[in-house]
């Protein structure tokens, strides 16, 4: 069988003029791992390490900051950046306290939601990357970039969800990579709706869970640890919130599930089911508008593949990653995408200008590894929308 490729996603580095510039890497000071989701900003630019550890930081300010939520802040400029820069983990104290009383840590937490996040209709610009991996092996990337308008933030007791309470306007895209496989698998992506929606579901505590809280020796925040029981037959699930000790917001939410289910979805002789979900969730505090909004999130899912009528079982790894900003913004709006489509099968035209000199996020060394892959004479890039007559 011929696979079909989609066309190659073409992309350099030739970024535009500023005052100061840095591409650095970031690492824990402890661990010497790459650190993901680490923001470096100053008054006037934002952007944010990939998960190499990677930034690319321009701005016409002098100042730097990189922070990660867990960390140690570190206060710098670029004439003092090296090609390295490392942060330290925040330590805990030694004592720790298990949830139990009534009026817990987590109990503030949930009295305190109502304050600090939005519960009304707001917009704000995103940043999308989903990435697909078979069998340990990259095989389709793509990036996107838009505007978003939320009904609300976070689902409260009583809310109603819907398909309409999300819509998307398309500025920019680019994809590559493979349709169906060897095997005329087709693996399907979330829709822009179904995405978001996996990015809200953070309530991991009540009956079935065990809470741990530990605070941070500087007492700024806490870090509330949750583990399943084994009331919850085939499914551990592990990870923790951190919490801002002074508003009680939540800042970070991070799971790990690990499913052990024989439970399979059909389609026709293929039969898939989900054996892992990790998920890492990030909130800003907007000092404009004196509320938490969720500024990053990075949802993997691992996948069991199998065939009624074919001896093989493949390992579908679906990664995305989501990064807002101008949270709660007053530009204008258009929605031109259908937000329940499988994201891959979405169009847009490919604007060569905007993807040569993006940083927001860059691409990782395996990412230009596997773009470098195809042949760009035979696979000019192209993603066109259908256009009227």
């Amino acid at each position: 069988m011929r696979l079909k490729i989609l066309p190659l996603l073409i992309f350099s580095i030739t970024f535009g003029w500023a005052q100061n510039q840095r591409l650095v890497v970031i690492l824990d000071a402890e661990s010497k791992e790459p650190l993901e989701f680490v923001d470096v900003y100053n008054k006037m630019d934002h952007t944010t390490t990939n998960s190499d550890g990677t930034f690319f930081f321009m701005s016409e300010l002098d100042s730097v900051v990189a922070y990660k939520v867990g960390y140690e802040k570190v206060r710098t400029t670029f004439e003092a950046l090296r090609d390295t820069l490392y942060l330290k983990p925040s330590a805990f104290k030694l004592n720790e306290i298990i949830l139990t009383n009534t009026k817990t840590l987590w109990d503030k937490v949930r009295d305190s939601i109502p304050k600090h996040y939005m519960f009304t209709p707001f917009k704000e610009r995103f940043f999308l990357r989903c990435l697909l991996r078979k069998n340990g092996k990259m095989v389709r990337i793509q990036d996107i970039e838009g505007k978003l308008q939320r009904k609300t933030l976070i689902y409260r007791t009583g809310m109603e969800s819907s398909k309409k309470d999300f819509s998307f306007e398309i500025s920019n895209m680019r994809k590559i990579g493979t349709d169906k496989d060897e095997n005329k698998v087709y693996f399907s992506f979330f829709s822009l709706s179904e995405l978001l929606f996996e990015t809200i579901r953070l309530n991991a505590t009540g009956d079935g869970f065990s809470l741990v809280e530990k605070e941070y020796e500087n007492q700024s925040k806490s870090k509330i640890f949750f583990q399943s029981d084994s009331s919850l037959v085939g499914l551990n699930t592990s990870g923790n919130y951190i919490i801002d000790n002074q508003s009680k917001a939540i800042e970070a939410f991070v799971m790990q599930s690990r499913i052990d289910r024989d439970r399979y979805f059909k389609n026709g002789p293929v039969r898939s089911r989900t054996v892992g979900v990790n998920q890492i969730v990030n909130f800003t505090r907007s000092p404009k508008w004196d509320k938490y909004f969720i500024t990053s999130a990075k949802i993997l899912y691992s996948v069991e593949i199998t065939h009624t009528k074919k001896t093989f079982k493949d390992l579908y790894t679906c990664e995305y990653i989501l990064q807002t900003f101008e949270n709660n913004g007053s530009f204008s709006f258009n929605s031109n995408t259908n937000g329940e489509k499988d994201i891959f099968k979405l169009k847009h035209d490919y604007n060569p200008e905007f993807w040569e000199n993006q940083n927001r996020l860059l691409l990782t060394k395996e990412m230009q590894d596997f773009i470098n892959s195809f042949d760009s004479k035979k696979n000019p890039f192209k993603s066109k929308r259908k256009r009227k007559n």
